[in-house]
């Protein structure tokens, strides 16, 4: 690499700004969140590069001039559309990378890096296909509206049916965030939620999960994992 490469290069790097970036005051009890979202379709070293210059510069402004350094969570979560790590090295398209030591013995545990590897899942579906997680569902919703595919299975969903109605892909950006579409999320978000509360409560005095799933409109598919938590709570 030239001199000349090399001060291109520190450049890309420098002028390089999250996608998204949002906090969480947590009702005013520290250490806050810090939580940066990064959407990365083409490959090469640079990227990765770029994600821990993030990592560097979001950690040295939390500490203020002249005041002691109190640290906050952060959390870069990276939506990848190249390989982060090659099948046959991980079968896993979800990493957490964090400080640990040789045991494997975590040391720094406000900071973690979430890398969600888009293509990986998409490729090899059949492999995710018992994988029922929120992310799961969110990456397939999403995949299924950018298709232009059949979106019927995901209809019931209060959230997946606000997306289908509101946000189209190619259309999605920061700006849209701040719009009356995104507050319709939200709020589908908190109804959904308060549903949810319900559910657990009607599994808790034990009614069946077709029966949860029916009187609460919460998919059959999240009524079993709310069982399945409420199993091992209890366990």
């Amino acid at each position: 690499m030239t001199r000349e490469e090399f001060a291109q290069f520190l450049d890309i790097l420098r002028n390089a700004e999250p996608d998204l970036l949002l906090t969480n005051d947590r009702e005013g009890k520290a250490p806050r969140d810090r939580i940066f979202i990064e959407i990365q379709h083409d490959s090469g070293s640079v990227y990765r590069q770029r994600v821990v210059l993030y990592v560097s510069r979001h950690v040295s402004n939390m500490v203020k001039k002249n005041e002691p350094p109190v640290l906050e969570n952060l959390n870069l979560i990276s939506f990848q559309f190249t390989d982060a790590f090659p099948w046959r090295q991980s079968q896993d398209y979800r990493h957490k990378v964090q400080l640990y030591n040789q045991q494997k013995l975590l040391y720094y545990d406000q900071l973690a890096i979430t890398i969600i590897e888009v293509s990986k899942f998409l490729k090899h579906a059949k492999s995710f296909a018992t994988d029922c997680s929120r992310l799961a569902q969110w990456l397939r919703a999403i995949d299924t509206l950018n298709r232009e595919a059949d979106f019927s299975g995901y209809s019931s969903d209060p959230i997946f049916k606000v997306l289908q109605e509101e946000v189209k892909l190619c259309n999605f950006s920061s700006r849209y965030l701040m719009t009356d579409e995104m507050k319709s999320i939200d709020r589908a978000m908190y109804k959904f939620m308060e549903r949810e509360k319900v559910a657990k409560n009607m599994l808790l005095d034990g009614d069946s999960v077709e029966r949860v799933a029916r009187l609460t409109e919460v998919p059959l598919y999240m009524v079993l994992k709310l069982k399945e938590e409420l199993e091992l709570a209890e366990a």
